[in-house]
């Protein structure tokens, strides 16, 4: 998949954008002390509208930014991320007919399982995440926020992806 350089510019811009609003605005807005990930969003939106490649592209780059934040070994969400855009991506391109519902269902779906696989992955180098008594409620408290936000999320990454949609390459 080639991508054009202004694709690249506007991927640049809605990663940085959602990485901004993420610190900004989001880890503000909290439900039960969780907040939203929209950086495993944009992962899942990516995947969802353009597919397995940009999915784990996007993921990559989103997941790598969320680690400059976190505590814990480089790298871990960024990898998450990427193998979640990556699984949106296949499991996108499997449904014949996608409408919202199916979108926001998938969004769920890969939400708990991107905070899932997060968690296993971080337990795996030596974190306690597994045994976090409150894993259920941040699996939970994602997957609605990121509900609530997929379809404009869906939106903003057909609008980077540009022309190549536009042209039905996808």
């Amino acid at each position: 998949m080639t991508t054009e350089p202004s694709a690249v510019m506007r991927w640049a811009l809605v990663v940085l954008t959602v990485f901004v609003l993420q610190v900004g605005v989001f880890s503000d807005l909290r439900l039960f002390g969780v907040h939203p990930d929209t950086m495993l969003l944009l992962a899942i939106c990516a995947g969802l509208s353009v597919g397995a490649v940009r999915g784990a592209e996007v993921g990559f780059a989103a997941g790598l930014l969320s680690d400059l934040l976190l505590q814990g070994p480089l790298g871990t969400t960024a990898l998450s991320f990427a193998l979640v855009g990556f699984a949106v991506g296949m499991a996108g391109d499997a449904v014949l007919r996608s409408s919202r519902l199916i979108s926001v269902g998938i969004t769920v779906v890969s939400s708990a399982a991107g905070v899932l696989l997060y968690a296993a992955l971080a337990q795996l180098l030596g974190q306690r995440t597994l045994a976090d008594p409150r894993l259920w409620v941040i699996v939970a408290i994602v997957s609605l926020f990121n509900a609530l936000l997929c379809l404009p999320g869906l939106g903003v990454c057909r609008w980077a992806e540009g022309g190549a949609l536009r042209a039905g390459l996808r």
